[in-house]
């Protein structure tokens, strides 16, 4: 049975806490054998290639660290709302020859949100 990959790319990236943190939680949930999580170093000249040859490779999706989360966005051919607004992606997803960005590491109000919680409403809360 392949092994379904996974990683985190960054440049340096030795230092991330992913690989382990990932692993342990694919052990958790019994996905160990089916799944694998690694770091990856890439530098920012040669992220594009890097990752345009992952999914051949058997990944399926990556983390994106510094300094190439602006490149993630940019290399995605499509992105979620909140990548967009902010103009970067930390996560990327192969699928179908394609590229999804996402960005993971926020919450957006929904359309039409008034703002801060406490704007909200006239009414204090006890």
């Amino acid at each position: 049975m392949a092994v379904n990959r996974l990683a985190v790319l960054g440049h340096p990236v030795s230092h991330s806490r992913s690989p382990a943190m990932q692993t342990a939680a694919l052990e958790a949930l019994g996905l160990a054998g089916e799944w694998a999580y690694e770091a990856i170093d890439v530098e920012l000249d040669a992220f594009e290639e890097r990752t345009r040859a992952l999914p051949g490779e058997g990944f399926a999706g990556v983390n994106v660290t510094i300094p190439h989360k602006e490149a993630a966005l940019a290399l995605a051919d499509d992105a979620s709302r909140a990548a967009q607004e902010i103009g970067a992606a930390n996560t990327l997803s192969f699928a179908g020859g394609r590229i999804h960005g996402a960005k993971s590491s926020v919450a957006l109000k929904p359309e039409g949100a008034c703002g801060p919680i406490a704007s909200c409403s006239s009414t204090p809360r006890p």
